[in-house]
C-alpha cells in the first residue's frame, strides 16, 4: 500500500504536467465555426445575419429584432461603430460589474471567417435574473452584436437561445463601407449611471443598466455622433437648437439656457430645456464639433431635475474623443 502511494505521488506531478501541456495546446488559437445557411434560417435583424429560431416560440418583430413576450425570450442586434479590438476592451468583468452584469463565460472563435467572441452574461432586473448570450463579430471598422435574452433560471430556454445564436450565418466579406473613426466616450465611474445598451453606434446609460429604465425619474444619458457633418462656428448654435427639437418627437422644447463650452479641446454648445407637454421633462444636450463630425450627448429626466442636471453636466465634461 505504501509503495502504491509513493508511486502515485511520483506520477501525479507528471500527469499534471501532461494535463497542462494538453490544456495549453488546446487553447492555442480560437476554434473555428462555419455555419451553412439552411431553409430554416430567418432574417430577423436589420443586418444581414440569419438565424434558426427556437422551437416552440411565437416571435413578433421588435425594434431591434424579435421577441416572444410569453416565453420571455428575445433576440436583439445592433451595429457598433467601433473596431473589434477596441470594443473587446470594454467587455471586462469590471466594466460589466459596473453595469450590474456578471460574466459567466467568454470564448473566442473564428466564425464564418470573422473574429468573434461569445459571452454568457447574467443581469439583475428587479427581482428577476436575466440570462444573455452575446455574440460580437468583427466587421472591419465596426462590429455586429447579437443578444439572445431568456430567464436565467430556465436552463432549457437558455440552451435553445444558445442554439439559435450558434446557428448565426452571414457572408464572410467584412463591411468596407464604413470609414468612420471610433466615437468618443464619457467616464461614468463614481456616478449612478450604468451601461444599458449599445444601439447602432449610440451608447446609452441609465441608473439601473436597463433600457427602458425602471427608475422613477426615467433618466438616461446617450452619447452618439453625427458623421461627416462639418458645421461652421457661426452655424453651430442654430444647428444644435435644430437637433435639440428632434429629441422628443412631437414635443416642443423650451430652451432655458444656452452657452458655449470647450471639452477635450473641442468647442461646442450646451443647451438646457424643458418639454412643454403635459409631463415636463428635462432635456440636456451638449454638442461638440471636431471639424468633421459632431459629437452629441443628450440627457433626459422627468423628475429630480436639479440632481439630474448636475449629473448630465458633469458627465458631459468627462467626454474624450477616441485617439
Amino acid at each position: 500500500m505504501m509503495k502504491l502511494l509513493q508511486k502515485t505521488a511520483i506520477l501525479l506531478p507528471v500527469l499534471l504536467f501532461f494535463f497542462f501541456i494538453a490544456g495549453n495546446a488546446e487553447a492555442e488559437g480560437p476554434k473555428e465555426i462555419n455555419t451553412e445557411k439552411s431553409p430554416l434560417h430567418r432574417s430577423v435583424f436589420a443586418m444581414p445575419v440569419y438565424v434558426v429560431l427556437p422551437d416552440g416560440c411565437s416571435f413578433v418583430k421588435s425594434q431591434a429584432g424579435c421577441v416572444d413576450k410569453t416565453k420571455k425570450v428575445s433576440l436583439e442586434s445592433s451595429v457598433i461603430r467601433l473596431p473589434y479590438s477596441a470594443l473587446l476592451e470594454e467587455f471586462t468583468e469590471e466594466n460589466l460589474k459596473k453595469a450590474s452584469m456578471e460574466l459567466k463565460m467568454k470564448n473566442e472563435f473564428i466564425w464564418n471567417g470573422s473574429s468573434a467572441i461569445l459571452m454568457k452574461i447574467f443581469q439583475k432586473k428587479g427581482s428577476a435574473l436575466v440570462g444573455k448570450w452575446t455574440l460580437v463579430v468583427d466587421r472591419g471598422e465596426e462590429c455586429w452584436m447579437i443578444n439572445g435574452l431568456y430567464p436565467a433560471k430556465d436552463q432549457k430556454r437558455g440552451e435553445a437561445v444558445l442554439k439559435t445564436i450558434k446557428s448565426a450565418y452571414w457572408e464572410n466579406e467584412k463591411s468596407s463601407s464604413s470609414a468612420e473613426i471610433p466615437q468618443g466616450n464619457v467616464d461614468v465611474h463614481g456616478t449612478p449611471l450604468k451601461l444599458a445598451a449599445l444601439l447602432d453606434g449610440a451608447v446609452v446609460y441609465t441608473k439601473d443598466g436597463f433600457l427602458p429604465t425602471k427608475k422613477d425619474d426615467g433618466s438616461l444619458f446617450v452619447v452618439s455622433r453625427l458623421s461627416n457633418t462639418f458645421v461652421t462656428p457661426d452655424k453651430q448654435p442654430g444647428f444644435a437648437k435644430e437637433k435639440l427639437q428632434m429629441i422628443e418627437k412631437g414635443e416642443k422644447i423650451d430652451i432655458i439656457s444656452e452657452k458655449e463650452v470647450m471639452i477635450d479641446g473641442l468647442s461646442g454648445i450646451e443647451i438646457v430645456g424643458y418639454t412643454s407637454g403635459e409631463q415636463t421633462k428635462l432635456i440636456y444636450q451638449t454638442m461638440l464639433f471636431d471639424g468633421r463630425n459632431s459629437h452629441v450627448m443628450v440627457g433626459i429626466a422627468k423628475s429630480d431635475i436639479p440632481e439630474n442636471l448636475d449629473l448630465f453636466h458633469g458627465t458631459a465634461e468627462t467626454f474624450k474623443t477616441a485617439r
